[in-house]
């Protein structure tokens, strides 16, 4: 619905992207300057090393040593199913974090976080007999990972059919440490006392923690799961601490809110009616790193007098998936969308819709044409909100992105004539698919192939696809 324009924003500089959104890209991204930084969490991605944030690694096999394993573009410990990559701890068990229901919380249950350090040394041996003490497949088992399953003796060895979130499908999974132990787009999740790769429910609407994979952030009525920085958490959520005790965990920022309505808003504090054409929530932050990670090729977020602040081509808080989308003028009095990354699509016909006619004097926004809806970029790490997955399909500056598409109920392998009909968000040629750039992952009967041809990498790796 349209939305009264706010009366004070200030004047921003524009960020003009050179390229829209299209199909696939054509040509390789340019290289990026090195990110400056102090410590570790300062980067999104690698090391800090001698004040710059520099990746050492993008394929496991190919760029580290035998025991290690590449995870965000740092070289770790592979420890079993896992890996000592960050996020390691803190995944609470069925009870998860209930109650975390805004900035005055104090219901939030400490037994998941106050346990994560010795829960992650636990896991490993308990999954590790879980696996080979025969709770997975084996013998005439032929369901492979990410396969649909009904019991685990449907499972190959060292799988076992667990659901991908509170009574939502099973799927044949792996036990796991660690978030980076998991394919892309999951998370180590607890399931009774043990640990394995499940689907991220981040996002997905809650009333309290039993509904969740590890908690629920219960006044604006979402799941939630632990993080370190931004990066684990999806585009449009950054990573705050909530609670009593704190427990750092994905906060939603892409949610409408005004001077006498905060309620979306975690921090009720932290609604932006300043600096963007409608109010906005954000959240607290100590470093540009627990703020909401766009694609690498869009300017990013920044963490300003302790609040995230967004990107200076953003002006709205719409999320992705929201349609129709709403429009209205920048300060220079130039057509904008309101959509929380600024970018915007049709997910049936992967076209971008022209914007509508707008009159920049009108105190309300309006609306753009049918099907058109907000769209998120996405990293592989942070993946995207429930009912979406990060797809690398879109090309911005000449350089390959991630989208977070719908996700349907087509498996791969199955027909299908747009992305929003298939489980993993990808359709190619007809048929369904999965991005397994970052993992290699496919379900049995297809194989992870790149892409091939002059299709640029996405986070510095090939493209590729299951086949």
């Amino acid at each position: 619905m349209p939305r009264p324009r706010s009366t004070s924003y200030v004047l921003l500089s524009l960020f003009t992207l050179a390229a829209s959104i299209v199909g696939v890209a054509t040509t390789e991204a340019g290289c990026a300057s090195a990110t400056p930084c102090e410590i570790n969490s300062d980067c999104i991605e690698g090391a800090c090393v001698d004040g710059e944030c520099k990746r050492e690694c993008a394929d496991s096999e190919r760029d580290c040593k035998a025991g290690f394993r590449c995870y965000a573009g740092q070289c770790l410990p592979d420890e079993g199913q896992g890996g000592g990559g960050p996020g390691s701890g803190g995944m609470g068990g069925a009870g998860g974090l209930g109650g975390m229901g805004g900035a005055s919380s104090s219901s939030a249950s400490s037994s998941s976080s106050a346990s994560s350090s010795s829960s992650a040394s636990s896991s490993s041996s308990s999954s590790s007999s879980s696996a080979s003490s025969g709770s997975g497949g084996g013998g005439g088992a032929t369901k492979g990972e990410l396969d649909l399953c009904a019991a685990d003796g449907e499972c190959e060895a060292g799988l076992t059919c667990e659901p991908m979130w509170k009574n939502g499908p099973k799927r044949c999974t792996r036990a796991c440490i660690a978030d980076g132990g998991c394919p892309s787009g999951m998370r180590c999740s607890a399931v009774g006392s043990e640990k394995y790769c499940t689907a991220s429910d981040v996002g997905k609407t809650c009333a309290n923690a039993s509904a969740c994979n590890f908690g629920c952030l219960e006044g604006p009525g979402y799941c939630t799961v632990a993080c370190a920085t931004g990066s684990e958490c999806p585009n449009g959520y950054g990573c705050m601490p909530v609670g009593s005790p704190p427990t750092k965990v994905c906060v939603k920022a892409e949610a409408y809110c005004e001077s006498g309505n905060t309620s979306a808003c975690i921090v009720p504090a932290a609604c932006d009616t300043s600096s963007l054409l409608v109010g906005a929530c954000t959240l607290a932050c100590t470093t540009n790193a627990d703020c909401p990670q766009r694609a690498s090729l869009l300017a990013p977020w920044t963490c300003t007098n302790g609040l995230c602040a967004r990107p200076p081509d953003v002006f709205g808080p719409m999320p992705g998936g929201s349609s129709p989308t709403e429009w209205h003028c920048d300060p220079f009095g130039n057509t904008v969308n309101l959509c929380n990354d600024a970018q915007h699509m049709n997910f049936q016909q992967f076209t971008i819709p022209p914007p509508p006619a707008v009159n920049c004097a009108s105190p309300v926004s309006f609306e753009g044409p049918a099907g058109d809806a907000c769209v998120d970029s996405c990293r592989y790490q942070g993946a995207c909100a429930f009912g979406f997955s990060c797809t690398a399909v879109g090309n911005i500056q000449g350089g390959r992105i991630g989208l977070c598409l719908p996700t349907g109920a087509g498996e791969v392998g199955a027909a299908c004539a747009n992305d929003t009909q298939c489980v993993f968000g990808y359709c190619n040629n007809g048929k369904c698919t999965r991005d397994c750039t970052a993992d290699g992952v496919c379900p049995n009967g297809t194989t992870c192939t790149a892409a091939g041809g002059a299709a640029p990498n996405v986070e510095g790796m090939p493209f590729r696809r299951c086949l």
